[in-house]
């Protein structure tokens, strides 16, 4: 399928000592496939350890050949510098005045940072530090997908960092699997419809809402904006309640729902949509407007919402309920309810792999129960 615009792409390959034993060989293979896909797409591709090296001066994609001669270049450092090269990778990519639909800055490593400006002791610090980083990220319109290697990377930092910036977060088990991912990524990418989504709900007075996200959502006064990065084509799942006081029998507007995002002609908003509501006390009004599937959908969101809440607190009870629930959601496909069913296996044994859970959680919160869907 044709896309609808040129790519403004920055791809950031960690080459710290740990990325050896075969892991880097395997990167570089997958970042070569990833760059023949590309056509006249804007690109530019950098490695760090320590320090930062531009590999790839953006530039519109003429030559696969020549970059993938480049990254063979790609050479085993030292330590994992991660904020420090985000950072550089980022400010590079805002200057670029490309005429393109959609930026995307990709990020792959296997490890810690080690050797950055700042270094944090906790978890909780680094995800407050991440999501900070990717607020100011998203600010500039570039979502990061984040793609963790093995298991020694943090998964606290890469989830927070895609999850704010409205990216993608992917645990990659072994480095043979980044040729698909990276395949799949770009099928995506190539999907892009429109950058710099913000979905607004404005809530009429009588009226309360509660959005199921992980994304980054705001609210100034009876508005309610959820960042959600870039869209493709086909549709785009956002979950959430709108609770009303009690009304009589009627019909009343209860809230307005538009979307505001950039295009390949620029900035523009959808026409405001109204949600409408007719409150009545007959049951069998209740019960025929009741749609089984957005509401097995909406509490799917809710599940992974709580399953990601009780990650974050390490509450292990109620992280086993929330997988159990993830299990026997009527809406999930089978295939990604048997993965819920072994990570729950995982867990009732002591040998969860927290970077999988989390990962699939929110691939779910994204709207893509498949990998690869769109």
């Amino acid at each position: 399928m044709a896309k609808s615009g040129p790519l403004n792409l920055a791809l950031l390959i960690d080459a710290s000592g740990s990325m050896g034993g075969g892991k880097l060989e395997e990167a570089k293979e997958a970042a070569k496939m990833f760059v023949t896909g590309l056509q006249e797409d804007f690109l530019s591709v950098y490695s760090f350890s320590d320090s930062l090296t531009e590999i790839v001066p953006s530039q519109i994609v003429s030559n696969n050949h020549k970059i993938n001669d480049t990254i063979d270049e790609i050479e085993l450092g030292g330590g994992t510098a991660l904020f420090m090269a985000l950072r550089k990778v980022r400010d590079d990519l805002s200057r670029i005045k490309a005429k393109s639909l959609a930026k995307r800055l990709i990020v792959l490593t296997d490890g810690q940072p080690t050797s950055d400006e700042q270094m944090f002791s906790s978890d909780g610090e680094w995800k407050k530090f991440s999501e900070k980083f990717a607020l100011e990220t998203l600010e500039r319109g570039i979502p990061i997908t984040a793609i963790g290697v093995g298991s020694d990377y943090n998964e606290t930092i890469l989830s927070a960092l895609a999850a704010k910036s409205g990216g993608e977060f992917r645990h990659i088990k072994r480095a043979s699997e980044l040729k698909g991912y990276l395949q799949r990524q770009l099928r995506s990418l190539q999907k892009t419809v429109a950058d710099n989504c913000i979905l607004h709900i404005v809530i009429f007075q009588g009226s309360g809402c509660t959005i199921f996200s992980h994304r980054n959502i705001s609210s100034e006064g009876n508005e309610i904006k959820i960042q959600l990065g870039s869209l493709e084509e086909g549709e785009t799942q956002v979950a959430g309640e709108i609770a009303l006081d009690p009304k009589p029998p009627g019909t009343f507007r209860i809230a307005k729902v538009f979307m505001e995002y950039d295009c390949i002609t620029g900035k523009t908003k959808t026409e405001p949509i109204n949600v409408i509501a007719s409150p009545t006390d007959q049951m069998d009004l209740i019960m025929n407007g009741r749609n089984g599937k957005i509401i097995d959908r909406v509490n799917t969101y809710k599940t992974g919402i709580d399953l990601l809440q009780a990650v974050q607190t390490g509450k292990q009870s109620e992280m086993t309920r929330r997988i159990e629930e993830m299990t026997q959601r009527p809406d999930l496909d089978s295939k990604t309810r048997r993965e819920f069913e072994s990570l729950l296996e995982q867990q009732k044994t002591g040998r969860l792999d927290m970077k999988q859970l989390v990962s699939q959680t929110q691939r779910i919160m994204e709207g893509k129960q498949k990998e690869g869907e769109a």
